[in-house]
């Protein structure tokens, strides 16, 4: 059984939290400078605030899901006259990876189970976009079988996914409405700017500049891959995508293969050009169309290319696993396909086959450390790799490669 006094979603309600998020797009649009709606379009200033408030559901990835080695205990547990007895037993901690906003596991959605999941969330202490739900789980002696086990766990996913589905609407909901109130809001303020500015310009006489006031620089956009706000001429764009960005494109990709893993029956069925034609739709949806799929690059046709502003900006190779050699021949037409200007991209990987998905993500790291261009690897949250790889013709130049495994694995 699991032991934990921590009731998952069933805090104060998303709805009320979502209307106090809402409200906040006022105060928001304000911060926008007087200067800023003079040098960007209406649609650039609503996509810079809804990229600071957009908000990302939450996705459990049980395909990393880990477990602790079993530890000897003493636990209590009711007796027949409803005394407490302390009996022997085994303990143990299941540990399941999510991503998405952290608080969004305290607050009860529209739809929600008076028998809530439960277990302690614990956030990466450098990114509250990951985190570990750790669950404790207690057997007596007799009772710790693998099938209890098994059972408890698949329970617990189940309920958890149950209520992460009816999150995921809410939220996607609240954020097409947040988009809706920001256009509306942007428009407001526009309206108020111009009616100052009309004013000002119709008196005649110099505006004193106050002293040490700060020149107008770029406003940061958070998460949405769109240009930031300029107060002055653009500039020529330069090569490439930045770090910023380039995030932006591989939590798209992170959050679609997640959704993949939540319901694999519904898409182990696709073969690997479907399932990259379905992210390449998601993708789609974030891009406003600049991701495109089978486009001709520098040695052939990569999986999936972005493009801005006639630059190269992101490249990705989607595979079906099929051992180490797909692996290595996955990185080498990675490479084909850059030209001069690429050094991000990505290599994502789906299991549609292998039943033992813990040793295909033991043993990819060495595959991937095998390739003659290999620089370095690191693991960057369940199932995730960044890879550092030396172009295939300048050895001076590395290239990014987040890799991705996802487990679509469906037992017959």
């Amino acid at each position: 059984m699991i032991v934990s006094e921590n009731l998952l979603f069933s805090g104060q309600h998303l709805s009320e939290v979502l209307r106090g998020h809402l409200a906040s797009a006022q105060q928001e649009v304000d911060k926008i400078s007087k200067k800023h709606f003079q040098t960007n379009e209406d649609d650039q200033i609503v996509e810079h605030v809804y990229s600071k408030m957009e908000i990302t559901p939450l996705a459990a990835h049980p395909g990393s899901a880990e477990i602790t080695e079993p530890r000897e205990t003493r636990f209590q547990r009711p007796g027949i006259l409803e005394e407490v007895i302390y009996v022997k037993g085994v303990e143990l901690d299941y540990s399941l990876p999510y991503t998405g906003e952290s608080d969004l596991w305290k607050h009860r959605p529209s739809t929600y189970s008076l028998n809530p999941p439960r277990g302690s969330v614990i956030p990466d202490r450098t990114n509250d976009q990951v985190g570990i739900l750790q669950m404790k789980l207690v057997y007596g002696d007799g009772d710790f079988k693998p099938e209890n086990v098994n059972a408890e766990i698949e329970r617990a996913n189940q309920s958890i996914s149950d209520c992460l589905v009816t999150v995921e609407r809410d939220i996607v909901a609240h954020n097409q409405q947040l988009r809706t109130e920001i256009s509306r809001l942007v428009k407001q303020r526009r309206e108020r700017v111009g009616g100052i500015q009309a004013t000002m310009a119709a008196l005649e006489i110099p505006v004193q500049r106050r002293e040490g006031a700060p020149e107008i620089g770029k406003l940061p956009i958070r998460k949405k891959t769109i240009p930031r706000l300029a107060a002055r001429q653009k500039a020529d764009p330069e090569y490439g995508i930045s770090d910023e960005t380039y995030e932006q494109i591989l939590k798209v990709i992170r959050h679609e293969g997640a959704t993949f893993e939540r319901t694999p029956s519904t898409y182990t069925v696709h073969n690997e050009e479907e399932l990259r034609d379905i992210m390449l739709a998601h993708l789609n949806g974030h891009f406003e169309g600049q991701a495109s799929g089978e486009t001709f690059r520098k040695n052939g046709k990569t999986d999936i290319a972005i493009e801005f502003e006639n630059r190269a900006a992101f490249v990705a190779e989607c595979k079906v696993w099929g051992g180490d050699k797909k692996v290595g021949e996955a990185l080498d037409q990675l490479l084909g396909y850059l030209t001069w200007r690429d050094v991000k991209t990505a290599l994502v990987i789906f299991n549609k086959d292998i039943a033992g998905f813990k040793g295909i993500q033991e043993k990819l790291p060495g595959m991937l450390e095998s390739h003659p261009n290999f620089v370095s690897i690191e693991p960057s949250g369940g199932g995730e790799w960044q890879l550092r790889i030396r172009s295939g013709n300048d050895e001076e130049r590395i290239i990014k490669v987040q890799v991705f495994l996802f487990n679509l694995y469906v037992m017959n």
